[in-house]
């Protein structure tokens, strides 16, 4: 919690400085799906087989340019992460929620859109689902909880603008483990990492 307390501090500090250095601000929404995963490592033959979950994303877009076609990008936005079991017949799945908060330097120019940058998302609920049973996940550092709560990462963006509205198309590929602190091995480097592929549209307010 403090780390994402002082990301958000860093955060609107940057929101500031650039709305006051630029006179070009566009706000939007954003909504679109997503196909999620976690990739799991040095599991070795207790490693699981994993296939894509269909989620979705949705929030909120704040647009600063620094020029014609730079310019930085900021959202709030609701992500739906995790994972389906690959193996064949089976229904269970992962299915994590998080609200994400992605920083990105875009590049604008002649309808053409990409952005670039990181994110930081906190988790706020799950669920395992698997043979008729569901079970909710909680999010800590204890030995008592199922994933950390902190994940970040970065995210790749490319797309285009049809006026105010924008389709695009987006890879996010976690950097934060999320098995708990306290249930680390030391010595032994296991690992469990978000990872998603989005599609989306974005409709934007204001600037040209």
């Amino acid at each position: 919690m403090k780390k994402l307390s002082s990301f958000l501090i860093l955060l609107c500090f940057t929101l500031y400085f650039t709305n006051t250095a630029s006179a070009q601000v566009r706000f939007g929404i954003k909504a679109g799906l997503n196909l999620a995963n976690l990739t799991f490592s040095n599991f070795g033959e207790l490693e699981p087989d994993t296939k894509m979950l269909p989620s979705f994303q949705v929030g909120g877009l704040v647009e600063m340019d620094f020029s014609e076609n730079v310019g930085l990008g900021v959202g709030l936005q609701f992500h739906g992460k995790g994972t389906k079991d690959g193996t064949d017949g089976s229904d269970a799945k992962i299915t994590l929620n998080y609200i994400q908060v992605p920083v990105m330097i875009q590049y604008r120019n002649m309808g053409f859109f990409a952005g670039v940058g990181p994110y930081a998302a906190f988790g706020i609920s799950g669920k395992f689902k698997g043979d008729g049973d569901s079970e909710d996940i909680s999010f800590g550092s204890s030995e008592d909880d199922d994933f950390s709560a902190l994940d970040f990462g970065g995210t790749v963006e490319v797309g285009y603008e049809f006026g105010n509205l924008r389709a695009t198309a987006s890879y996010g590929m976690g950097f934060a483990n999320m098995i708990p602190k306290d249930q680390r091995i030391d010595g032994a480097d296991l690992s469990i990492k978000n990872s998603a592929i989005g599609i989306a549209l974005a409709y934007l307010f204001g600037g040209e």
